[in-house]
């Protein structure tokens, strides 16, 4: 095997692939596509986003990488914010998400990929940046998945100037097939690789920014950037059958709840359970159902996993989740592996001068504040449900997967994972069987299920796939081969040699 890596959009891929062929390890492969997706995929991706990631290192063991957005050290007066509501049209329904200078937490993208460059890293980061310059100079056409999320975001990408010039033709946003092209991009990511990361944390960036949220509203302050660090920490890890499942551990909640999820299966499953049966059906109902009831209650979830199967996680984090995101996984021919997964929530409208990047809006999303606006806790990390996982069967790595979908994350993975290590489906099979999510009032499903349900519960069956039911990107390995699927629900890409 020379490598295998599942994305979502074939240049972030691309970006990775040319690394590899070139020597560098995955490590290296991670940095140089996250900073393709920064133009590659704009609508998740971003200078001003935060994200996790799973490193596995060959008989050394893995590691999370937390970089995601931490709340500022101080709160501002609420009246003087530059913080108000947009309303995003679904199609079917309407939401609303606060954007404006106000809604920014302190990004930890820049900083968690210099501190894995440091860490593991193997090529000079000039030339892992070397991919994103010429492309953000030359330009990337949009893909169909970019072109409809844009489409869906207009209102927040036209709130800057910048915005308007880089993603829209006069009032309308480009289209599918149509050029971007970033030339800030470029030469702020030229001028970082030479001076590091201080210049977005502590040098010209860093300062113009601050003077941005000073003079109109912001909350960020210059010891917020200053002050930011990645942190390196135990993942969350449990037995799981045969295997051996590594994912987040807080402030990620998604890995708690996958593990809830995942062992509550494990103890209902039987030998003559078939795929897409109406018992395989009724079982997703009846779990999915349990762990909703819990999955915003850290102390309840934390309970039920030591009471119900000795599964002891870190102590919990009291800030709120985070949705919107993008992932992708590596594996390089040594066994090194990446899983990461990142997030500008639906971005803020604002786009730091000079960088061609947009701003996270992470305090900004009212769902995932049920206490309020502004009730995050000071100068600590958010929490968020991105849950980046890999599986290990005999200290082998044998599975890595990850995806986006806001609270349906875990959910989605705990399904991509029983099709693929308990029915034994065929990679592509298993990431695009049908599946299905309880949201707590209404059930969500794709055609595909042998059932019968005519139970309570609104029941909505949707036609084909859907990005609603996230898009799990995977890689499966077995002795010396590999496989990579990249999830059609977000038109991934993945690509094994």
């Amino acid at each position: 095997m020379k490598y295998s890596i599942s994305a979502g959009h074939e240049e972030t891929l691309r970006a990775a692939k040319e690394v590899l062929l070139s020597g560098g390890n995955a490590v290296d492969a991670a940095i140089a596509a996250y900073w393709m997706s920064f133009l590659s995929e704009p609508c998740m991706a971003s200078a001003g986003a935060g994200g996790f990631a799973l490193v596995n290192v060959p008989n050394q063991g893995i590691e999370m990488v937390d970089f995601f957005c931490q709340t500022p050290m101080t709160k501002k007066v609420e009246s003087r914010l530059d913080f108000y509501p947009v309303t995003i049209d679904f199609g079917p329904t309407t939401e609303d998400f606060h954007v404006g200078l106000g809604s920014m937490a302190t990004p930890g993208a820049i900083s968690g990929m210099y501190a894995m460059h440091e860490k593991w890293g193997s090529i000079p980061m000039k030339e892992l940046a070397s991919q994103a310059v010429r492309s953000a100079k030359e330009g990337i056409a949009l893909n169909t998945f970019q072109a409809l999320d844009l489409e869906l975001l207009k209102d927040i990408f036209s709130i800057s100037p910048r915005g308007r010039e880089i993603f829209f033709n006069q009032e309308i946003t480009k289209k599918e097939g149509e050029l971007i092209q970033m030339p800030y991009l470029a030469d702020f990511l030229e001028s970082m690789a030479l001076e590091g990361s201080d210049l977005f944390y502590k040098g010209e960036i860093a300062r113009k920014l601050v003077f941005d949220c000073q003079e109109n509203g912001g909350t960020l302050a210059l010891e917020d950037l200053a002050n930011y660090k990645t942190i390196f920490r135990e993942p969350l890890s449990f037995h799981w059958k045969e295997y051996e499942v590594y994912t987040t551990n807080y402030p990620s909640s998604g890995g708690i709840i996958l593990a809830a999820l995942l062992k509550t299966i494990e103890s209902k499953l039987s030998k003559e359970l078939r795929i897409n049966s109406k018992e395989h059906f009724d079982l997703l109902l009846e779990v999915n159902q349990l762990i909703h009831s819990l999955k915003d209650n850290d102390t309840e979830l934390i309970n039920y996993l030591k009471t119900n199967f000795h599964i002891i996680s870190e102590d919990e984090n009291s800030n709120l989740n985070t949705q919107g995101t993008s992932h992708f996984n590596i594996v390089d021919k040594n066994g090194m592996a990446v899983a990461l997964t990142t997030s500008i929530g639906e971005g803020c409208g604002y786009f730091i001068e000079g960088t061609d990047m947009q701003m996270n809006n992470m305090l900004g999303e009212a769902a995932l504040l049920p206490n309020g606006f502004h009730s995050w806790q000071e100068n600590s990390r958010l929490r968020s449900m991105m849950t980046p996982t890999m599986v290990r069967k005999q200290n082998d790595l044998v599975f890595v997967t990850g995806t986006g979908g806001a609270g349906r994350i875990p959910f989605m993975l705990a399904q991509t994972i029983l099709n693929t290590l308990h029915f034994n489906l065929p990679l592509y099979k298993a990431v695009h069987s049908p599946k299905l999510y309880f949201d707590g009032s209404e059930l969500n499903a794709e055609n595909g299920f042998d059932h019968e349900y005519s139970g309570p519960i609104n029941f909505k069956e949707w036609n084909g796939k859907s990005l609603y039911f996230g898009g799990t990107h995977s890689i499966i390995l077995s002795n010396e081969s590999s496989e990579a699927v990249g999830d059609e629900r977000r038109y991934g890409v993945g690509e094994s040699a």
